[in-house]
């Protein structure tokens, strides 16, 4: 398997003779600063023209157009949305190029505390641009159960419509899709040696809880236990979208996916999948969150400020 090299808690500015990590971390640094001066063309300029932008709720899939459409009145009200990274990892992706690589990163917001997005970066020519992003708030683990069935009640009475998504339409997109399905029968059905054999050797993945950022070692020794006691977790896809990286390679393929849960309804996935030197795909990230309906969002982030002190 590749090994795939991460640039930790990048938050500078990089000149274009710095790593590629830092130079695609500065271009996330650039696309927060436009938004939070309510600069709309510096901001637009950070994104690629094959942008899809996954909002908080899972009816909100914007692609670039649609997307500038939504953000030009706010800016045009000098309104703007202020988002300052608290840590940010830039992965390359396993292709010589250097010129496409993922990433995840903690958030503040003025509006709703703390927040995460994860995402592709491409480089055109020698500017880094946003290719994908997914922005989610994390909702604490003390806070869980007790909001995800509020969530679950919001959504019978007023069901939210996923997005539409892009399925899958390449050999290699179907391919991650057939990892990503086995991923969620081997959880269900307590499999740990089948679960785990689907990540890479330095797979990363996030939970629900800002603070769970687990390297594939730290997940296992805290998922193994249960799956040890026959105690696996079901979530059941009912979209998905798939996106294979412009790359050469054709090794690398980003997705968002809902799911659904008996004990805490819909959720999201979001993350990589990358295909080694053996030919096969393995997880190299991914990002697990509970999408909280707009509707109740302002109500619910304030709630996990106040909790948070």
């Amino acid at each position: 398997m590749l090994s795939l090299a991460a640039a930790v808690l990048v938050l500078a500015a990089a000149p274009a003779s710095d790593p590629p990590e830092q130079a695609a971390a500065a271009a996330l640094e650039a696309l927060h600063a436009a938004a939070a001066r309510s600069d709309g063309p510096a901001w637009a300029d950070r994104l690629a023209s094959g942008l899809v932008w996954v909002g908080n709720e899972t009816s909100e899939r914007w692609g670039h157009e649609a997307f500038l459409d939504f953000a030009a009145p706010v800016f045009a009200r000098g309104e703007g949305w202020v988002y300052s990274a608290r840590a940010r990892h830039v992965t390359m992706a396993p292709d010589p190029c250097a010129c496409v690589a993922w990433f995840d990163e903690v958030l503040d917001s003025e509006t709703y505390g703390t927040a995460r997005g994860e995402g592709l970066l491409v480089r055109e020519g020698d500017d880094w641009r946003v290719l994908r992003y997914a922005l989610s708030y994390p909702i604490p683990n003390d806070l869980a159960d007790g909001m995800t069935t509020e969530i679950k009640a919001f959504e019978a009475a007023t069901p939210v419509v996923d997005a539409p998504g892009e399925a899958a339409d390449t050999p290699e997109e179907e391919a991650a899709a057939i990892v990503l399905d086995a991923l969620h029968r081997e959880a269900a059905e307590a499999d740990g040696a089948g679960y785990f054999d689907l990540f890479t050797p330095d797979a990363v993945y996030i939970g629900t809880d800002v603070s769970e950022r687990w390297s594939i070692a730290e997940f296992r020794a805290y998922a193994e236990p249960y799956f040890n006691r026959g105690q696996g977790w079901t979530y059941t896809p009912r979209s998905r979208s798939l996106t294979l990286a412009p790359l050469d390679c054709r090794c690398v393929v980003w997705f968002d996916e809902a799911l659904d849960s008996a004990s805490y309804g819909t959720s999201r996935g979001t993350g990589v999948l990358v295909r080694g030197d053996d030919g096969r795909w393995r997880i190299a990230l991914y990002a697990l969150t509970f999408p909280i309906p707009n509707a109740l969002a302002r109500d619910m982030t304030a709630r996990i400020r106040a909790a948070a002190g």
